[in-house]
């Protein structure tokens, strides 16, 4: 329970100070699930460096691997932000390892999360798909 309010917390914080954290960076058109694993009935629609939330309709849930509403809520694509994404995004971590490492991130790879990390003195940029020496807010430096 402790875990889900600080999650919430995190997710207000990050919505509330960055017009598109969770798309960042994310080619236009392309769906995310909401970040949270329990709420299998929304997701945030990223169009050109804004992020749209969106709720399936009453008993529908959404897919990032389908990429819309389905019959049923697959659990495990909360746990995989890869799924259903294309191939060479560069994520940053998902939230439940908040707060990030500035230098790893992952690099979606057939839809599944393959760990990377910037070299020593650069930071991973989600907006910027890769790495350099601006240090983006939320992340905790070595």
């Amino acid at each position: 329970m402790k875990g889900a309010v600080l999650s919430v917390a995190v997710i207000c914080i990050l919505v509330s100070a960055v017009n598109a954290f969770f798309c960042d960076g994310i080619p236009a058109g392309l769906r995310i699930r909401f970040p949270l694993p329990e709420i299998c009935n929304e997701y945030i629609s990223c169009h050109h460096g804004t992020e749209h939330e969106w709720r399936c309709p009453m008993g529908r849930f959404f897919s990032q691997r389908a990429q819309r509403c389905v019959q049923a809520c697959d659990p495990t694509e909360a746990i995989n932000i890869c799924v259903g994404l294309i191939n060479g995004i560069l994520l940053r971590p998902p939230l439940s390892e908040f707060p990030f490492n500035c230098r790893r991130h992952y690099e979606c790879v057939g839809g599944n999360m393959v760990t990377r990390e910037c070299p020593p003195g650069t930071f991973f940029s989600q907006l910027a798909q890769g790495c350099g020496t601006v240090r983006e807010e939320f992340c905790i430096p070595d």
